[in-house]
């Protein structure tokens, strides 16, 4: 073997490695073992790297080593369709109850980024999709100058939603900065479901009945890490490559991910449990701030199907903000339920984008 192989071998091992200690980040808690959630943030380019190294091995005919790059995708399989999607599934004309959902982190409505020709197309997209229940997150009135049409509007076309709101502005302490459920159907029991980090990052529930059916809704607004525009100005600067990170600064965002990742962690692990005792089937939505290569995102999802897997198509990344792009935002349902027609839309106000699905529970 040639001496610059070996090195590309090490450097190959090392992804590998890489690759093996994202996967162990959805088993372990970052509680305990928080550097692998690093691990699983950076999978995407894990992925892409090994894929440049198998192919740069066959290119030199180098066909056991491109089998080594490829044994390492072996353990990490059944994560990938979380990832990537390339058969969309429509609906099936067939007779059934369906439930069209909506979840989206509505960035306040535009009271920072309000872009007026988004109002419109914000509106005749709902009306296309026809939900059912909405979920929404950062959907909040904040009063004053900063009282925006948006949310007037949406307030006043859903106000024959039922409707559980934990607003910033309602007179029950703690709050939620706008976590909240509108359905079309009655919803009969309601409350919230976890607050484990006394903060706006909670988890409320609605029970709704549909027909004969009662089905509880989730929706969970999981710890931000609560970058300011310094911390995302140090990371634009990393991912230009103008300027090398002042070491102040990567530690500041280092300690400020780590945080996040373990209350992340309770947060799942809490709200998980009280999934378990539910005595209904579920619909899980919310902003996870977490990507699929995730211990909260993978404690949650356990026993349920993700939407996006069942019937997404591409990459989806729900998250368009200053920091690199994943998919964050998701809509779970019961197992024994199909879903179709996932689908993502950008809304220049939020910088989550918008998803959504047609759930069939019956």
């Amino acid at each position: 073997m040639k001496w610059y192989h070996k090195i590309l071998l090490a450097i190959n091992l090392l992804i590998g490695i890489g690759m093996l200690g994202a996967y162990l980040a959805t088993i372990f808690s970052p509680r305990m073992y928080w550097f692998l959630a690093f691990l699983g943030l950076g999978f995407p380019l894990l992925l892409f790297l090994n894929l440049a190294f198998f192919i740069t091995w066959i290119l030199l005919k180098r066909y056991w080593l491109a089998l080594v790059s490829f044994s390492f995708y072996l353990p990490i399989l059944p994560q990938l369709p979380s990832y990537i999607q390339l058969f969309p599934k429509e609906i099936v004309e067939e007779k059934g109850t369906y439930l069209n959902v909506v979840d989206f982190n509505t960035h306040y409505m535009g009271a920072y980024d309000f872009i007026g020709k988004d109002s419109n197309y914000f509106f005749t997209l709902l009306d296309t999709l026809k939900p059912d229940v909405i979920c929404l997150q950062e959907f909040t009135n904040l009063g004053g100058f900063q009282q925006k049409p948006l949310f007037k509007r949406f307030s006043m076309e859903y106000q024959s939603y039922a409707n559980y709101n934990a607003d910033i502005l309602s007179k029950t302490y703690p709050t939620g900065y706008g976590v909240c459920i509108f359905s079309k159907y009655p919803i009969v029991n309601k409350g919230f479901l976890e607050r484990v980090t006394q903060s706006s990052n909670l988890s409320l529930f609605a029970d709704i009945v549909v027909g004969q059916d009662t089905i509880r809704i989730i929706n969970t607004h999981l710890k931000s890490i609560v970058f300011d525009r310094k911390d995302y100005w140090a990371v634009e600067q990393m991912a230009s490559g103008e300027d090398l990170l002042e070491t102040s600064d990567l530690r500041r965002i280092i300690a400020k991910l780590k945080f996040a990742f373990k209350e992340r962690a309770k947060q799942a692990e809490y709200l998980k449990s009280k999934m378990d005792e539910s005595p209904y089937k579920l619909i899980v939505c919310g902003d996870f701030n977490d990507s699929p290569m995730s211990y909260s995102y993978r404690s949650i999802q356990k026993g349920l199907k993700d939407a996006f897997v069942e019937s997404g198509y591409g990459m989806s990344r729900t998250y368009t903000g200053k920091m690199p792009s994943f998919r964050i935002d998701y809509i779970l349902h019961d197992k024994n339920w199909n879903s179709y027609n996932y689908k993502t839309n950008r809304l220049n106000f939020s910088d989550h984008k918008m998803i959504s699905c047609t759930i069939k529970i019956r």
